[in-house]
């Protein structure tokens, strides 16, 4: 837990020598070399393990393109996510950053409030901003510091029909009471079978996106309030919390699944019959005869988590109006639509790219935004998050009650993090 104190002092203090003695200046890889701009491009993984194309070759792909019309060069580095946060920490506070990146939300507060991200409104014209379906997203603390790239890959509720149908389910659970209904009948029916599957041990927190906040904002959570505080110490965060304990301790979630990093593999095998994961995740599952949820209806609310996450330009950036340019090659309907044609199927972000995704999902985008919520931007948010989620995992391993982690999570939060 003090790691992630300790970690942003170090990003404010480093950030600020990075800002008075590095720059402006020219490296190898962020300046001027044999005559061509060069500038630094990070993404993160998106394509299937087992994928007709990488995303190093899709990016390079598209970079060919883009270098030979600005005589430039760009080189593209893919971050895995299970160090993703720390590989921009050090980037940033240093030489050896993007020029050009891609942040999630929780990502934020801590680059803006130390000067590390660019406001880019002043790069785009009125007619360009308009074509965007979402550049308002990118408005985060009274700055443009993000163009929003992937706006969708909503949490839904898979199901593998098949199993369902052998349990003699022809229905896919809608509400909490609903899920444990259709898991205890399979349970009996099919015990060979895994009746729903989350992955607790996975190491980051980003699976709280599946395993907690839908089922929070269906209790009628909020995680911040309007200041800033931090408010998931209440009663509709308790109902969602004991919820999901409730579901461990009465054995509707095995014993496995606080070792369990990853629920998509056991899917696509037929090994588990239901789990909530990325609607982009769930169309690899090729061989599984699969429906979908859209929500989970809890006590007050049917909402799931979407992602609004975004390209950004970091202030050391030499060339301030090539990067610009690079991020609307990145986001143009060209190269937009082919990267959700052949990497990630994802809606699209301009007026002018149709959607041509799976037909299960046309209503998905046009029925339920509504009900698509994103993680605020608040101060120390992932520290938040990574704390939470720790605590949520000793809870399912049985050393927490559900009471205890809402409430020690937030006097951390107040202590060392507000």
């Amino acid at each position: 837990m003090k790691r992630k104190k300790v970690v942003a002092s170090i990003l404010a203090a480093s950030m600020l020598a990075v800002m008075l003695g590095g720059c402006g200046s020219k490296s190898s890889e962020g300046g001027k070399s044999s005559g061509k701009e060069k500038l630094t491009l990070w993404m993160p993984t998106f394509a299937a393990s087992d994928g007709k194309i990488t995303d190093m070759d899709f990016w390079n792909e598209k970079m060919d393109a883009f270098e030979k019309e600005n005589n430039c060069e760009v080189k593209v580095e893919i971050v895995p996510w299970d160090n993703y946060e720390e590989k921009y920490l050090t980037g940033a506070t240093s030489d050896d950053g993007p020029d050009v990146g891609y942040m999630y939300m929780e990502m934020f507060y801590d680059y803006i409030d130390m000067g590390a991200l660019t406001d880019i409104d002043e790069y785009f014209t009125d007619e360009e901003k308009e074509n965007y379906l979402y550049y308002d997203l990118g408005n985060i603390l009274e700055g443009q510091y993000a163009l929003p790239v992937v706006v969708g890959n909503p949490r839904i509720l898979a199901a593998n029909m098949d199993l369902l149908n052998a349990a003699g389910i022809d229905k896919i659970p809608s509400t909490w009471d609903e899920l444990v209904s259709a898991c205890k009948t399979i349970q009996e029916k099919t015990p060979d079978v895994t009746a729903f599957l989350q992955d607790w041990g996975n190491p980051h927190y980003g699976s709280l996106n599946e395993i907690f906040w839908p089922y929070f904002w269906g209790a009628g959570g909020e995680i911040v309030d309007e200041e800033g505080n931090l408010t998931i110490d209440s009663a509709e965060g308790l109902a969602a919390t004991e919820y999901l304990y409730s579901l461990k301790k009465d054995g509707i979630l095995t014993d496995s699944c606080t070792s369990c990093d990853d629920v998509l593999e056991p899917f696509k095998n037929g090994e588990a019959a239901m789990a909530v994961m990325a609607s982009s995740n769930a169309l690899t599952a090729t061989n599984v005869n699969w429906d979908f949820q859209p929500l989970i209806q809890g006590p007050k609310e049917s909402k799931t988590f979407v992602a609004a996450d975004s390209l950004v330009m970091f202030e050391k950036c030499s060339n301030k109006e090539l990067a610009a340019k690079l991020m609307k090659y990145i986001t143009s309907a060209e190269v937009m639509s082919d990267f959700h044609k052949r990497v990630s199927e994802q809606p699209p972000i301009t007026k002018d790219e149709t959607y041509a995704g799976d037909e299960r999902y046309t209503e998905l985008f046009s029925d339920y935004g509504d009900n698509f919520v994103s993680l605020p931007v608040f101060k120390g948010a992932s520290s938040m998050y990574d704390t939470l989620y720790k605590n949520l995992q000793s809870m399912m391993l049985g050393s927490m009650s559900p009471e205890d982690v809402l409430k020690e999570t937030t006097e951390y939060y107040n202590t060392n993090l507000k």
